[in-house]
């Protein structure tokens, strides 16, 4: 007894959209701990700024920064190991250094006056690229840009005396709690 091309065609469906859900499992599974390694460089940067004065905020930021690179790298290295031997991995750097390079651009452009929007732009840029990962790829990652986006405008608004240590909390708390529930997909 075979099976009709109906049928087949309907099997094929099936294991498609399993291995799809399969790759979105493994990649929140990836993306967990790195989301999670942000939140921390994010909760310790931010407090940096709410505890030192503005003209040392580089430099806690250049080693935090240095630090969560590293800490991704060998992350996502670990994690996807197909992705690496088939040279992905340039395009994730890619991806980032344009990322720096619009928000350095931006910064340098309209030049804020106070540090206030200093402070909350990461935050509103950063809830908008994972809101489009989420809206593109991975439905998670929607909400967790959202919650970001929503919490800096909430600081933005509301907290504007303690914004640095604020943004620590949401912004750092967010994306580790975000890890967190990628992590447990």
């Amino acid at each position: 007894m075979g099976i009709s091309k109906t049928e087949a065609a309907s099997a094929l469906a099936d294991i498609e959209t399993t291995t799809g859900r399969g790759r979105l499992l493994k990649s929140y599974q990836v993306g967990g701990p790195i989301l999670m390694i942000w939140g921390v460089v994010w909760a310790a940067g931010y407090t940096a700024m709410g505890a030192l004065p503005p003209e040392r905020w580089g430099v806690a930021w250049l080693v935090l920064d240095a630090i969560g690179i590293a800490a991704s790298l060998l992350l996502g290295r670990r994690g996807d190991k197909a992705a690496a031997k088939a040279g992905q991995a340039w395009k994730v750097g890619a991806g980032i250094f344009a990322i720096l390079a619009f928000m350095a651009a931006t910064y340098a452009v309209f030049q804020p006056t106070s540090v206030q929007p200093a402070i909350v732009y990461p935050g509103l840029v950063t809830g908008l690229i994972y809101a489009g990962v989420g809206i593109a790829y991975a439905p998670r990652y929607l909400w967790i840009g959202a919650s970001v986006f929503a919490a800096t405008l909430i600081g933005w608004f509301f907290f504007q005396p303690w914004l640095a240590f604020w943004m620590a909390a949401v912004g750092g708390g967010g994306l580790f709690v975000g890890g967190l529930w990628l992590r447990r997909a």
